[in-house]
């Protein structure tokens, strides 16, 4: 299957090999993912996937994570990863010259990573290091409270991290299992990008991924159901972090890009509307940013701001005004075509690094089990019109369907949320 220069083949095992080849490069980009995250974990062993990530990292058998590091960097790369809700990848960039080198230690690590005891009891430590972190970065923090709020009752509440609480009870035989559970055909998917000769790329990942063994498809998962719910979550001091969640689109369903621009236009970049208002015409807060979170399964139409306790009202006012102003009279003349440029200039500056595209193709199989292309991706955002936006805004933006995590002093905080149930939009 092939669109444009992006390819996507499956080697003799079944293992899909997304490429895309781009010669004017000098670097080339290659990812190992496992379809597994945060939201196939038990409440127990929330974050295992993501300590497992880390653990990946700290040597094999035939080499130490000392003498890994020391062999990329020499190959003018980088070994990384991320866990998400969805997915787990292990991506390494290099100079295309060295991409032998950067292949060899990535199938290496995903082959015959060690899970002993010692390297499980550090990075634990670590990942403690990073939850309180998050914790401590109220913006970041506001969206966990969000997701434990929209999502409760189903592991998508789960943050990919986990807990401290959770974090602390994971030994190293839990992770043993999780991995010999799930990282296992057809939950291991490879892309590359860049400078790279594509039979070549297909031929690595066959000879290194093909014996492995077969296990259950994790996509097969139950959706969540989305609560509605305005939640406190008391913290001192005299500042208010509210995030805000509408229940949206999943990744294929056909309106998908409607709702992605309904929250350019509101509030996607200084010339959003509720940038416009609340921040630029009023001064009440230092930033306010709606954005999509999409799923396979589900997706959210997010809006945080933080402001003081004594504007947090106003705010709120403010937020509800233009989302009822937007749904009665529509777009201002101009307005679509705007924030379809926007949107298109943000893909467009993802095409300028091989780890870029590469991010983007996993993200899009992991989501669909397809493989689109930005270009592709700019074509669909051109096609859309204004009645499919109205219509995505007349199903997303609904006051009864609103679920909010308000982080902040407890007292007004509780007044707060008692008076949010009284908008009207």
């Amino acid at each position: 299957m092939t669109h444009e220069n992006v390819n996507v083949r499956f080697t003799d095992g079944g293992i899909p090999v997304i490429t895309e080849r781009t010669p004017y490069f000098k670097s080339a980009a290659v990812s190992v993912n496992v379809l597994v995250g945060s939201r196939d974990e038990t409440q127990k062993c929330s974050g295992i996937a993501h300590l497992l990530e880390h653990i990946m990292f700290k040597g094999t058998k035939a080499q130490s994570a000392r003498q890994i590091a020391d062999m990329i960097e020499g190959a003018g790369g980088e070994l990384n990863g991320f866990t998400t809700k969805e997915m787990t990848s292990y991506h390494v960039f290099s100079l295309d010259e060295t991409i032998g080198v950067a292949q060899d230690l990535l199938s290496d690590m995903m082959l015959h990573a060690l899970i002993d005891d010692d390297h499980v009891s550090i990075e634990k430590g670590v990942v403690e290091q990073e939850i309180c972190m998050i914790e401590d970065e109220p913006e970041d923090y506001a969206g966990v409270l969000l997701d434990r709020s929209i999502w409760r009752g189903h592991p998508m509440s789960f943050p990919e991290a986990g807990t401290l609480e959770s974090v602390k009870d994971i030994n190293p035989e839990h992770l043993r299992e999780f991995y010999e559970l799930h990282y296992r055909k057809p939950n291991i998917f490879v892309v590359a990008c860049g400078n790279i000769d594509e039979d070549q790329v297909n031929r690595w990942a066959s000879t290194s991924f093909d014996g492995i063994p077969t296990t259950r498809d994790v996509r097969k998962r139950t959706p969540p159901r989305f609560h509605s719910v305005i939640n406190v979550f008391p913290k001192e001091g005299d500042q208010s972090y509210m995030d805000m969640g509408f229940p949206s689109y999943a990744a294929s369903h056909e309106n998908r890009l409607s709702a992605s621009l309904v929250a350019t236009i509101l509030g996607s970049g200084t010339s959003s509307r509720l940038y416009q208002r609340i921040r630029e015409d009023e001064g009440l807060v230092y930033q306010v940013f709606m954005y999509p979170q999409t799923y396979s399964d589900c997706g959210v139409i997010e809006t945080y701001f933080s402001s003081s306790v004594e504007n947090a009202p106003r705010v709120i006012d403010l937020f509800s005004e233009e989302l009822r102003k937007f749904k009665e009279e529509g777009l201002n003349k101009g307005e679509l075509e705007r924030a379809k440029r926007w949107v298109k200039g943000m893909f467009v500056r993802k095409l300028e690094s091989s780890e870029n595209r590469m991010y983007w193709l996993a993200d899009s199989y992991t989501l669909t089990g397809e493989a689109r292309t930005i270009l592709e991706m700019i074509e669909d955002f051109n096609k859309v019109d204004e009645e499919s936006v109205m219509q995505a805004a007349e199903d997303i933006l609904k006051v009864n369907k609103l679920c909010v995590a308000l982080h902040g002093p407890e007292t007004e905080s509780k007044k707060l949320a008692i008076d949010m149930k009284s908008m009207d939009f």
